[in-house]
């Protein structure tokens, strides 16, 4: 990336105080190791513990560095050395072998220059000694403090690893996303555009904008990030990076690997990314965006899922601290096509969705709304589903939804059509698995002009006798156009069909008479 572009972007962000936050230790049991940290032990220390608000940044804090070794970890036999990491508020866990300090140590010392006999002698006999394994981890201790004195201002990618910054550490994590889009960006970019970023990446590249420049080498240079994130048209972004989708909302409150960094509790801004043109939050709250003003103009399609979210402005307004400005221009996302806020705690349409004026297509699967709200003034919506929500009844819905060409309804409460009765521009209606039993509530669809396609299965009514027969029996003139259950009619359901039309037909002359003879008796 030009240097000037770059320079742009920094002087796009203004610099931020940085508090000091307390932060009560970890009491890390001398039994777990990094690979077997289970969710009930992170759950046990998230009780006990204060979580930064952000990842560790050695640059911000150069005399705030700490390395210890607080416990020796026996495991069939090995022995494994448990190094802490702390920088500032950030710690995190590190487990390795003796043999692992002998193999940094030689590169260090062919490489680096570092003293040949800094690092604690080998033992073969009696190295299982609990006195010489408690001598040699005070040893390693004093390596380790001194290597990073003799090596902080160059910090070598060995060191780096060895310790696990690059996972944890702002600089380091963005050296190796700069390598790796400087070796493989091209590729990504020639062909779908997309890319998945975890959260603390992306928390990254927002907190690197606010630091000074660095030297580097080439391929560890922050424009390589600003150059790739500024040509994406999709982003997905996860708690953690290689995670399943599914299991999004039930880790983004636990912390990363051994760190006590909990991914829900760090911001990210969206100013990196110029040309954005769809956006996938899995798992990751609308709240840990801080500005989204970068992407409202570009943005065609947002998506939002397994969070704990119940109001749209929560989403909508993401950068809104009070959650009012519905009315603010600044706030509308201009050109957003398809939303999609499926598997969140929605309880309500808030009038916020009015900042979504071209939606065409919402979907607000699994759910917990009861109705729908706020979509008169939606023109260009087409499509809604509504699939798994607590939806019982749809009361003149004609007057919320009276563009509307498909509408899905699935696995709701839903009793009676009659709300549906004056939507004249629906064309494709899904209400299957709900409640519907009265073969007649299908005559408040047969004089929708549009209609069809219908989906009534999983209802009581699909299990009657002849049961599609009767639903296109009152459709009897374009019996030929409609589809039911996702199939057209057999030769055989037409021929029953109109049978049961003209049956009908017949019914309806005969219980005229009467009904006209009871009116006339009542006005005697």
């Amino acid at each position: 990336m030009p240097s000037d572009t770059l320079a742009l972007l920094l002087a796009a962000l203004v610099n931020d105080d940085f508090p000091e936050l307390s932060l009560t230790e970890r009491n890390s049991s001398s039994e777990e190791q990094q690979e077997g940290r289970g969710a009930q032990g992170i759950s046990g220390d998230c009780r006990r513990v204060n979580w930064p608000g952000r990842m560790s940044c050695m640059v911000r804090n150069p005399s705030d560095i700490t390395l210890s070794i607080p416990n020796i970890v026996e495991t069939d036999g090995v022995t494994q050395y448990e190094i802490e990491v702390k920088i500032g508020e950030v710690s995190w866990r590190v487990f390795h072998r003796y043999r692992d300090f002998q193999e940094l140590h030689e590169k260090l010392v062919s490489e680096r220059s570092v003293s040949k006999d800094l690092l604690p002698p080998k033992k073969v006999i009696g190295n299982r000694n609990p006195a010489f394994v408690e001598k040699r981890k005070a040893g390693l201790e004093k390596y380790l403090r001194e290597v990073l004195i003799y090596l902080q201002l160059t910090m070598p990618r060995e060191f780096v690893e060895f310790l696990h910054l690059h996972e944890y550490d702002i600089i380091h994590l963005l050296h190796t996303m700069a390598e790796r889009f400087y070796l493989d960006g091209d590729s990504v970019l020639s062909g779908s555009r997309s890319q998945t970023f975890s959260v603390l990446e992306l928390h990254a590249i927002s907190e690197r904008l606010k630091l000074p420049s660095e030297v580097s080498e080439k391929k560890y240079d922050f424009s390589h990030v600003l150059d790739f994130c500024s040509q994406l048209e999709r982003v997905i972004v996860m708690p953690r990076r290689g995670e399943n989708a599914l299991e999004g909302r039930s880790r983004a409150d636990l912390p990363l690997g051994s760190s006590n960094i909990i991914p829900q509790s760090l911001k990210f801004d969206m100013v990196a990314f110029k040309t954005l043109q769809e956006i996938q939050l899995i798992g990751v709250s609308p709240a840990s965006i801080v500005n989204a003003a970068a992407i409202r103009d570009s943005l065609k399609t947002l998506h939002v899922h397994l969070t704990d979210t119940q109001r749209l402005s929560d989403v909508l307004l993401c950068d809104d601290i009070h959650k009012t400005a519905v009315s603010d221009p600044e706030k509308v996302w201009r050109s957003v096509e398809v939303a999609n806020f499926s598997d969140n705690k929605l309880i309500a349409i808030d009038e916020s969705i009015k900042l979504l004026p071209k939606i065409a297509t919402l979907t607000l699967d699994r759910n917990e709304l009861t109705t729908v709200q706020n979509l008169n003034a939606m023109p260009c919506l087409s499509a809604l589903s509504l699939t798994e929500n607590k939806i019982a009844q749809c009361l003149d819905w004609h007057l919320e939804l009276g563009n509307l060409v498909t509408l899905i309804l699935s696995q709701n409460f839903i009793q009676s059509l009659a709300g549906f009765r004056k939507m004249y521009s629906l064309v494709n209606l899904d209400v299957s698995c709900n409640q519907i039993g009265d073969i007649d509530e299908v005559d408040h669809l047969a004089n929708l002009p549009c209609i069809e396609n219908i989906k009534l299965t999983g209802n009581p009514v699909a299990g009657s006798v002849d049961y599609r027969s009767k639903v296109l029996s009152r459709f009897v003139e374009r019996i030929g156009e409609m589809c039911l259950d996702n199939e057209k009619a057999s030769q055989k359901e037409v021929d029953t069909a109109l049978v049961l039309a003209a049956l009908k037909i017949s019914q309806d002359k005969m219980d005229s008479p009467r009904k006209v003879s009871s009116s006339l008796g009542l006005l005697r």
